[in-house]
């Protein structure tokens, strides 16, 4: 099953962010190589990062979950808002 992820950080979520950046990096990397990342990104507003978007296929919403639970981001506090849907993503892009 394929998420999108769109999470909205607090108002000190920059400052936070430069903490958690490296082991959320790794993070992502990780799951990029065994194939549940298939695309991230930052929000970006005024020049700052105050978000992220990130697509990923799990074979469940408990396995979203189990990756959620262990997100530096999250655990960090950074992120505050957290919307997560799941999509279709056509083959063209995959």
């Amino acid at each position: 099953m394929n998420y999108i992820v769109i999470a909205r950080d607090h108002k000190d979520g920059l400052e936070k962010r430069k903490i958690h950046r490296e082991a959320h990096l790794e993070g992502v990397k990780r799951m990029k190589e065994i194939g549940h990342v298939i695309f991230a990104t930052a929000l970006i507003e005024d020049g700052n990062m105050v978000g992220s978007v990130m697509v990923f296929d799990f074979t469940s919403e408990a396995e979203l979950n189990q990756w959620k639970s262990n997100e530096p981001y999250v655990t960090g506090g950074v992120w505050n808002d957290i919307e997560i849907k799941e999509c279709a993503i056509p083959p063209l892009f995959m």
